[in-house]
């Protein structure tokens, strides 16, 4: 489902919703402002829910709950926009509620109609392309099996070259050129690891006087970083081994969702910052809040806002453990169930950190650790976050041996590289139980 077809079953469902509520099509021009704004915002938000990536066109569940969310978002901008401009009393809450709900189910139907189609198309419209697969090692194995797990079922893999393949239909590369003329052959797809490039050149040797499709696959893992992908620059095709993971527009809808969110959890939870702040006052001398700097957006260095947790603070840097003499009684309450790090919703409100993302490490643990952890720096292509995917899955807390740590930039990193609103939502849904749960020391 793409975002056009989104927004004509908005447009059709905020129709049909307003014929049962009014028994007439004619919209008034406060409705037509309301579809109007609602496409508009459809339209920012759906895509960020990476519901429309290419490899979620068969994971039907995920791609219906992602949806779901951010037709939910949708929802809370609108009420929220109502809210502050002081016109919801202006709207039927009946029909906004048809809205809601005609718009959530034609999203899943429409989605079970076109996941039926490519379940047609794959089992009785068999237009297979005959390929063969030049390569080896891991990284030709890794292409064998993208080929013939393909959901779209369209590739059919004939024979394979190379010195790493046995059976009856692998064959040395030398003989690609006969093969290739005497099977009718459409695509050639060539897979050499990055220490067998000599291959590749036989390969394209012989394929120099043929007619078929070529498809190189180049062996990218042996450069793993982040966010690889192929570019164009003045015409030059580019490999960019390490990107910005998030789009501009991405970038400024998560921002936008995370100040609204902060700015919502600090009017909320209000008595419970009284409370502990009472509490803090009272574990002994020293400030309420503590103030630490650490590495944010690009590894620069930011001020982060915690509730005292100890009775004295040494100069320098030192990790907590369960056995620190220096944590106060409700300090020791506030770190095991990671409420000392509230005050940082007023470092997201400043636009200084996430909701979800990244923690933000001590500035004297990024150099303990940056030279050991491969990739250890990429985490910081984004902001840090209060909450986040290492968090959720068991990595809170202590990181003082390099294993910890690397297990925590492997989530880190994958967060980063999957990133959605969806993902956002399903990791803040996640946090209050790993709360209870995990124990940050």
């Amino acid at each position: 489902m793409k975002n056009l077809q989104i927004q004509m079953v908005i447009l059709l469902a905020l129709l049909l919703a307003y014929y049962v509520r009014f028994n007439t099509l004619y919209l008034d021009t406060n409705y037509i402002i309301a579809l109007l704004g609602g496409l508009l915002t459809a339209a920012v938000v759906m895509p960020a829910t990476g519901a429309f990536r290419h490899e979620f066109r068969w994971a039907f569940l995920r791609k219906i709950r992602r949806l779901l969310a951010g037709w939910a978002l949708v929802v809370t901008i609108l009420v929220t926009l109502a809210a502050l401009f002081k016109v919801s009393a202006e709207f039927s809450r009946i029909w906004f509620g048809y809205w809601v709900l005609f718009t959530g189910a034609s999203l899943i139907l429409s989605q079970i109609i076109e996941h039926g189609w490519q379940i047609h198309r794959k089992n009785h419209l068999k237009a297979f392309r005959r390929v063969v697969l030049v390569g080896g090692g891991q990284h030709g194995l890794s292409v064998k099996n993208r080929i013939t797990t393909d959901p779209d079922g369209a590739l059919q893999l004939i024979a394979f070259f190379g010195t790493d393949w046995s059976g009856e239909n692998s064959y040395p590369v030398a003989q690609l050129g006969s093969f290739i003329q005497n099977n009718d052959i459409e695509e050639v797809w060539v897979a050499a690891p990055g220490d067998e490039q000599n291959l590749l050149k036989v390969a394209l040797r012989s394929l120099n006087e043929l007619v078929v499709d070529v498809i190189v696959v180049p062996d990218l893992h042996q450069y793993r970083l982040l966010n690889q992908k192929m570019i164009e620059w003045d015409g030059l095709p580019v490999i960019s081994l390490s990107g910005t993971p998030m789009s501009g527009t991405e970038q400024r809808l998560k921002s936008i969702f995370d100040r609204l969110g902060s700015l919502v959890l600090i009017t909320i939870l209000s008595p419970v910052f009284l409370i502990l702040m009472i509490l803090v006052r009272l574990s002994g001398s020293g400030p309420i809040f503590f103030r630490q700097k650490r590495a944010g957006t690009g590894g620069e260095a930011i001020n982060i806002l915690k509730f005292r947790s100890m009775s004295e603070h040494s100069g320098g840097f030192s990790q907590a453990t369960a056995a620190d003499n220096r944590v106060t009684p409700i300090g020791r309450i506030l770190r095991k169930t990671s409420l000392d790090e509230l005050p940082q919703l007023f470092n997201v409100l400043k636009g200084e950190m996430s909701l979800v993302g990244p923690r933000p490490h001590p500035i004297e643990l990024n150099e303990q650790f940056m030279s050991r952890i491969p990739r250890y720096m990429l985490r910081h292509k984004v902001k840090p976050g209060i909450t986040g995917w290492a968090q959720v899955n068991g990595y809170r807390g202590i990181t003082d041996t390099d294993d910890k740590m690397a297990l925590r930039i492997e989530y880190d990193l994958w967060y980063i590289q999957n990133w959605s609103l969806w993902l956002d939502l399903k990791i803040l849904m996640q946090t209050p139980l790993a709360m209870i749960h995990q124990n940050a020391f």
